[in-house]
C-alpha cells in the first residue's frame, strides 16, 4: 500500500491537531508519556513515541532524542510499513544514538525472526537532510538529559536574480541555455520542532535560525506560574518552565510559538488561564496542542 493510499484509509481521529501559519501539526506530545508529530505539507514526522493513527504514512522520522516516549514505537512503525509493502523508514537521530538503536532493531530481529528493514542516520549538530526537493531539515544540539536535538525544516526553491527580473521569457531562456545562472536558491524556515530541552538552546546564538522559523514547536512540561522550585525541578529533567518561556518571549521573531509536552499533571484549562495572562506581545503568538 503506497503513502497516498495510506492518506484516504488512514484514521486520525483520536489525535491532537492544529493548523497555524500554514502548518498542520497532527499527534500526541505529552510530556512524560508520548510525543510524535506529524507535519503533513512537509511530509515529515517527529518522533514515535509509540504509533499514533496516520503516521504509517510517513517515510521519514526526525527524532530529538532516544528516551522511549519520544522514540519506543519506532521498531513497530518500520515493522508495520514492511508488512503493508511500503518503503523502509528512514530515521534520523542524534549521532550518539544510532549504533545503539542498531542493536535494538537487531534484537527484535532476533525475537522475531524477521528483519525489519530500516535506514538509520546518525545526526551531529549543523547536518542537513533532505526530505524531497523543496523541503531540507538542519538539526541543532538542545540541553536535555541525554544527546538531543532541534530540527529546522526548510523551504527550498529557486528565484529570479534581481539583475534579470522583468526580462521576457524567450530571453531568459536563450540566458539559461548559454549557460548563464539567473537564478539564486532561497531558502525560508518554515518550522522547527526543539524536542526536549531546557530554555538555554533558545537563547543561544546558534538558535537564531529556530527562532526565525515561521511556526515553533517548543516544550513547556511546566506550568506553576510563579513557583521558584517547580522551575529546580523542571530543569533538573532538562525540561522548560513556563516562566522562564515568557521571560524569553522578545527571541521568538515567527508567526507562531506552539507549546507542546505539557505534563500529564497540568489540565489545558490551566495551561489557557496562565496564556491568557502572557503579554499580549506574546500571547498573540502562542498556541495550545494537546488536550
Amino acid at each position: 500500500m503506497s503513502e497516498r493510499e495510506m492518506e484516504t484509509t488512514d484514521d486520525d481521529r483520536g489525535m491532537d491537531q492544529l493548523h497555524v501559519a500554514g502548518v498542520t501539526l497532527t499527534g500526541v506530545a505529552r510530556g512524560g508519556v508520548e510525543t510524535c508529530l506529524m507535519a503533513k505539507e512537509l511530509g515529515v514526522m517527529f518522533d514515535i513515541g509509540m504509533c499514533p493513527p496516520g503516521a504509517q504514512r510517513y517515510g521519514t522520522v526526525l527524532a530529538s532524542h532516544a528516551h522511549a516516549d519520544h522514540l519506543g514505537g519506532v521498531h513497530y512503525l518500520a515493522s508495520l510499513r514492511s508488512m503493508f509493502g511500503q518503503k523502509p523508514l528512514k530515521l534520523h537521530v542524534p549521532v550518539e544514538a544510532a549504533e545503539p538503536l542498531q542493536r535494538i532493531f537487531a534484537a527484535w530481529s532476533e525475537l522475531e525472526g524477521y528483519q525489519v528493514p530500516v535506514e538509520i542516520f546518525g545526526h551531529a549538530p549543523g547536518a542537513t537532510v533532505t526530505i524531497r526537493r523543496d523541503v531540507q531539515a538542519t538539526c541543532f544540539r538542545t540541553v536535555h538529559r541525554v544527546p538531543s536535538l532541534a530540527w529546522v525544516v526548510e523551504r527550498v526553491s529557486r528565484r529570479l536574480k534581481p539583475e534579470f527580473q522583468g526580462r521576457e521569457g524567450a530571453e531568459l531562456k536563450r540566458l539559461r541555455q548559454a549557460g548563464v545562472e539567473i537564478t539564486d536558491e532561497h531558502r525560508a524556515p518554515e518550522l522547527c520542532v526543539t524536542g526536549d530541552t531546557q530554555i538555554e538552546f533558545l537563547l543561544s546564538d546558534e538558535s537564531a535560525m529556530a527562532r526565525r522559523a515561521r511556526v515553533l514547536v517548543h516544550e513547556v512540561t511546566s506550568w506553576e506560574a510563579g513557583d521558584a522550585g517547580a522551575i529546580a525541578r523542571t530543569r533538573r529533567w532538562g525540561h522548560t518552565h513556563i516562566d522562564e518561556l515568557i521571560a524569553a518571549a522578545e527571541r521568538f521573531e515567527g508567526e507562531a510559538l506552539v507549546l507542546v509536552h505539557r505534563s500529564m499533571r497540568h489540565s489545558r484549562k490551566a495551561a489557557e488561564a496562565v496564556v491568557a495572562r502572557m503579554p499580549p506581545s506574546l500571547r498573540e503568538k502562542v498556541h495550545l496542542l494537546g488536550n
